[in-house]
């Protein structure tokens, strides 16, 4: 009988072990909890996360992206930490959580140039033409034009009036960026890839 169980845990803890490697490393899932991705994205849709691509390269401008608003992690091991922090905070409300996610699109990489004026954004001094933007865009706390520095990247939500961004907090940095959301998977009327 002992026997048994013994067998169970290492069944069971292996199959967690080999669950965090995959969440941290390759793809996870994730809630939209925000209207700021509106029309492109809808409160409660749940996506998938790829993490592969940027493990061997980085986010592109238009790439929707997962992050942490105020985590930095420095190494792999950081990432497995966040995972368990993840499992700890399954069952707490998400007012409760500790580590906060935001979904947003990338407008500037590094060494770009942003800047917003008229309503309109400008990327090294071209106004970018922006067909999946709701409202009107506003400058916000962040002083304008920004010049992205190594490693910084400035993301904006898709709804433009109610969206806290990089035009609030500033640009993000690399390590922050947690993948590229792909996939709409929940509620099957949503299904679909992601552009």
């Amino acid at each position: 009988m002992m026997r048994e169980i013994f067998e169970w845990i290492v069944i069971f803890g292996a199959a967690f072990i080999l669950v965090a490697l995959l969440n941290t490393a390759v793809f996870s899932a994730t809630q939209v909890k925000q209207t700021s991705m509106l029309d492109t994205l809808q409160e409660g849709q749940h996506l998938l996360v790829e993490k592969i691509s940027y493990a061997f390269g980085d986010p592109s401008r238009g790439d929707i992206i997962v992050f942490l608003e105020n985590k930095y992690p420095e190494n792999y091991l950081d990432r497995v930490r966040i995972f368990f922090t993840d499992v700890g905070d399954i069952l707490k409300p998400p007012e409760k959580k500790t580590n906060i996610r935001m979904v947003k699109r990338v407008i500037g990489i590094p060494g770009d140039e942003v800047d917003i004026r008229d309503g309109k954004v400008y990327l090294n001094g071209i106004e970018l033409e922006e067909g999946y933007v709701k409202g009107v865009t506003f400058q916000r706390e962040q002083p304008m034009p920004l010049k992205l520095g190594e490693n910084e990247y400035f993301v904006m939500g898709d709804n433009r009036e109610v969206s806290k961004d990089s035009r609030t907090f500033g640009a993000i940095d690399r390590s922050q960026i947690e993948g590229k959301a792909v996939f709409r998977f929940w509620p099957l009327s949503g299904f679909g890839t992601l552009k």
